[in-house]
């Protein structure tokens, strides 16, 4: 054991300063805030990260930390840093506040050592505060290097910066390291009018105004040089984005403040600042005692349900009262036991199409169950049932039950393991390539495998041993399998149980040279509780009358009723349940399905940006509308019976559908994927304007020339104005472009087996 932090103390009260140092290895320090193997590991969103910085300026309390003993036979992590060490004398094991810790850390002097996501926090000082905010506060990450469209509003996710604008951030600043970016004297966030590091204001707090003045001085000096290198460059060498730029720096400086002003700015400023460094909050101590997998005052069947200590633990301290999840517990067990299991999983993150699939606890949790299953297989252990679902409890008998499991996992998740095979080469058999595989994955589509339906083929590659041949025969069998049970099956879980089950007691695997795509399919679907549906052809939607496409008749906006088909045929019945989560799946815009239809585009423009499993709103693509939400989706602006809302179908009773004008605009058929920084340069353009633009209609799968889309484009003077023919012509492009992407799916997946 190290020299105890607590003593006999159960809560300690530390100043922020002092734990700034711990946590950032600083030197001098005399202990270091270190994460035990048992930690969960997570990362704000940047507006979460500006919202912590608001209340430590505002003298706000930050809550309690947790903490416990480091053991000196144990690993560690070190915040910030990917790889691990031995605990050390000195060290404080953090068990609860590793997010408000990293937070912190992004805004501290030296506090950005070696950090694996590295962000940036910046002060406003000429700009007003938006929203709840004291002041206006920026952040930059190494995704959004340049900073982020806007400010927080407290609460509120940022928005990326345009396209033109990063086009133009980036001819500025060349591709270089975002550390050292951020330190250029020259730098600060894209939208910012005068912003300043937090870590250099804090590191000056003592002479600010005289800092300010530094600042302020050499940002001008530095603003007038690039306007004089731009001017100074020769005609016939500028371009449209030089006289951008040039515009952009002169804005800039001629709207920087006086330099009496600045006497106004730091007073408020220094107040704040002050507060921060005031800072002190409680550490509660958390004895390691109570991490051990044991009870001492009476003995528990290995066969119990009751949770283990660690799961415990994590539920009381770090989740406000919440059971800790299946996934953190598992993985954090592991660690526990097994502390180089850690460097090994972040080691196969490596793989940015791993890394577009899985988090670090998702990843455990499929080789957990690959492990179980490979076991079986090799009859090393009996008694082991497979379960998409394994809760802690399971875990923890199975641990107990099978003494060297968590060795045996160590073992299949190293590069040359089992497991780590197994996955890499099923991800580069299924991913995009051009000529190689144009049906396949791009690294943004990835998101589009369920993640147990992938375990079905990870299943199928452990039990089957597959030669490369039957590899490369099974490229499209595993995409068609992997997005028609996207689609079609209603418990992603219990379907890859049934399937890996089927896998493991079938004639499947003797028969199969390939992927056995649609005999697994056709098993799922003939299982009870409507578990899978058959995906239905083209030809059968078509026949369901009023489905794909409104009569003739029909003089107004359908939604809900569309799906409304009275029958008695169960075909027909799950036909149509599965052409309305195709429709609009979640209700609202967002559709990852056109990340594989429009593959050709998404693999040309974002495969080189980085794809992370759950960080969504870090993507370098929007889902956006085709029709702009701003002509259809708001009643303000235009006089009722001239907006889209005013026009719902009513059936032969007078009752009327007033979900129509949701269903329809927010449907598949009126949603595309385009970089994030065409949208918004985009703004709310007609339709007609868009599909004058080069690859528009190619990229979006519609036709340059279509009538409907033409019609449904509206006056340019007067976008928001609606009338009948015009709410008809939309939806009829939006029936028939949904039915098309429909088509597409079908006949690229080449599904011939399914009954029509």
């Amino acid at each position: 054991m190290t020299d105890s932090f607590f003593g006999t103390e159960s809560v300690k009260v530390e100043r922020l300063q002092d734990w700034m140092q711990w946590a950032s290895g600083q030197a001098g320090a005399t202990r270091r805030v270190v994460l035990p193997m048992i930690q969960r590991g997570s990362v704000w969103a940047p507006h979460k990260l500006l919202d912590l910085w608001d209340t430590l300026l505002r003298g706000m309390p930050v809550g309690a930390l947790m903490a416990s003993e480091s053991k000196l036979d144990l690993r560690v992590k070190v915040l910030g840093e990917a790889g691990t060490r031995q605990s050390e004398s000195g060290d404080i094991d953090l068990i609860d506040g590793q997010q408000r810790t990293l937070a912190m850390l992004a805004g501290w002097p030296g506090g950005l050592n070696n950090p694996t996501r590295p962000v940036s926090v910046w002060v406003d000082l000429h700009a007003p505060p938006q929203g709840e905010y004291q002041f206006r506060l920026w952040a930059a990450t190494k995704a959004q290097p340049f900073g982020y469209a806007r400010a927080s509003m407290g609460g509120q996710p940022l928005s990326k910066l345009e396209r033109g604008k990063l086009r133009l951030a980036n001819q500025v600043w060349k591709k270089q390291d975002v550390k050292t970016l951020w330190k250029l004297p020259d730098f600060m966030p894209w939208e910012a009018e005068f912003a300043l590091p937090l870590p250099d204001l804090i590191a000056n707090k003592d002479r600010l105004e005289a800092f300010l003045v530094e600042r302020l001085t050499a940002f001008k000096q530095a603003l007038k040089e690039k306007i004089k290198a731009l001017s100074a460059a020769n005609p016939q060498d500028q371009d449209s984005s030089s006289n951008a730029l040039s515009h952009h720096f002169s804005k800039k400086l001629t709207s920087l403040p006086a330099e009496a002003a600045l006497v106004k700015y730091a007073h408020p400023l220094e107040a704040a600042l002050q507060k921060v460094l005031d800072c002190e909050f409680p550490v509660i101590h958390v004895r390691r005692e109570i991490f051990e997998d044991k009870h001492t005052n009476f003995a528990i069947d290995t066969n119990s349900a009751i949770d283990p200590p660690l799961a415990i633990l994590f539920k009381r301290v770090g989740t406000g009262g919440e059971p800790l999840s299946n996934a953190d517990y598992v993985y954090s067990v592991i660690k526990h036991h097994a502390p180089k299991a850690h460097d090994t999983v972040e080691a196969l993150l490596e793989d940015e199409r791993v890394s577009a699939i899985y988090t670090p606890t998702t990843l455990v949790m499929s080789a957990v169950r690959l492990t179980m299953l490979s076991l079986t297989k090799n009859g090393e252990e009996s008694k082991i049932t497979d379960s998409a679902r394994l809760d802690k409890a399971a875990f923890a008998r199975l641990v107990r039950n099978h003494p060297k499991f968590i060795q045996n996992f160590h073992k299949e998740i190293k590069p040359e393991g089992a497991f780590a095979s197994c996955l890499t080469a099923v991800l580069e058999k299924m991913s995009y390539s051009d000529p190689g595989f144009t049906t396949g994955l791009p690294k943004h589509a990835l998101r589009l495998l369920p993640i147990p339906l992938l375990e079905v083929i990870l299943a199928w590659h452990t039990l089957n041993c597959p030669s490369a041949e039957a590899m490369e025969r099974s490229r499209l069998p595993m995409v068609r399998f992997a997005l028609q049970g996207n689609l079609c099956i209603m418990d992603y879980a219990k379907a890859s149980e049934v399937a890996i089950k089927a896998l493991q007691n079938s004639s499947l695997m003797a028969s199969a040279d390939v992927f056995p795509d649609q005999a697994l399919m056709e098993i799922l679907s003939a299982t009870k509780n409507d578990l899978t549906y058959p995906l239905p052809s083209p030809a059968a939607l078509k026949a369901i009358g009023g489905l794909t496409v409104s009569p003739d008749g029909i003089q107004g906006l359908r939604g809900l009723t569309r799906f409304h088909v009275e029958t008695a045929d169960d075909a027909v019945r799950q036909h149509v349940e599965i052409y309305k989560r195709w429709w609009n799946r979640k209700g609202g815009h967002v559709h990852p399905m056109l990340l594989w239809l429009q593959r050709d585009y998404v693999h040309k423009a974002f495969e080189m940006h980085p794809a992370l499993a759950g960080m969504d709103e870090e993507t370098p693509f929007d889902f956006d509308h085709i029709l702009p939400s701003a002509q259809w989706a708001y009643w303000t602006g235009a006089a009722a019976g001239d907006r889209f809302i005013d026009f719902p179908v009513k059936d032969d009773k007078g009752n009327v559908d007033r979900t129509g004008h949701w269903f329809i605009g927010n449907s598949m058929g009126n949603i595309h994927v385009l970089e994030s920084g065409e949208n918004r340069s985009n703004g709310d353009a007609s339709v007609k304007s868009k599909l004058a633009l080069d690859d528009f209609a190619k990229n979006a799968h519609i036709q340059d020339d279509d009538e409907n889309w033409l019609s449904a484009s509206g006056s340019e003077s007067e976008p928001r104005r609606w009338v009948e023919t015009r709410a008809l012509a939309f939806q009829r492009a939006v029936e028939c472009r949904t039915f098309a992407l429909y088509v597409k799916f079908y006949e690229d997946l080449r599904i011939t087996i399914l009954n029509p």
